[in-house]
């Protein structure tokens, strides 16, 4: 048996702790954004409540729809829309979507907002975490304001014409 002298592990120096050139915010501006996640997320909770609302509504329309086989129930009339059950189950959907995706992507940003004010070094980051959530929300709301504004404008003219026609 020989004495061989065991290696030794390599000697690696202290590391120095790591600091980031990004830029970091203060802890009144971490109250602030600490502040605006705490709505954000209440207001995401809400989005989220009201979209599983919706989503309940959803299924209670479908079983009412499928089970009347498309009729309305006995005693109900159509409505002015004459769309039957199907109808209310194509009215749902949206609603139910809608909320339902303000309710994660307002979590989303909220989540990123928090992390600003809790996590050091990454600040940048998390913001534009947080603004990219936002936008793709706003982008959505202004499409649905434009097709809102298109289909009340489109809507007015149809009536206006439809009575124009009526008129004897």
């Amino acid at each position: 048996m020989s004495s061989a002298v065991p290696p030794q592990p390599p000697q690696i120096p202290a590391q120095v702790p790591f600091k980031s050139a990004q830029y970091e915010f203060t802890d009144e501006h971490n109250r602030t954004l600490s502040g605006l996640s705490d709505s954000m997320r209440a207001f995401a909770t809400l989005m989220k409540i009201l979209g599983a609302v919706f989503g309940l509504l959803l299924i209670v329309a479908v079983v009412v729809a499928v089970v009347t086989r498309g009729k309305p129930p006995e005693g109900l009339t159509e409505g002015p829309m004459h769309t039957g059950p199907w109808g209310y189950v194509v009215m749902l959907v949206p609603f139910a979507l809608l909320f339902l995706t303000f309710g994660f992507w307002a979590s989303g940003s909220a989540a990123s907002f928090r992390k600003i004010a809790e996590t050091k070094n990454e600040d940048v980051w998390n913001l534009m975490n947080a603004l990219n959530s936002l936008g793709k929300m706003f982008a959505l709301l202004r499409f649905l304001v434009i097709a809102a504004l298109i289909l009340l404008v489109v809507g007015a003219a149809v009536v206006g014409i439809g009575k124009m026609i009526d008129k004897p």
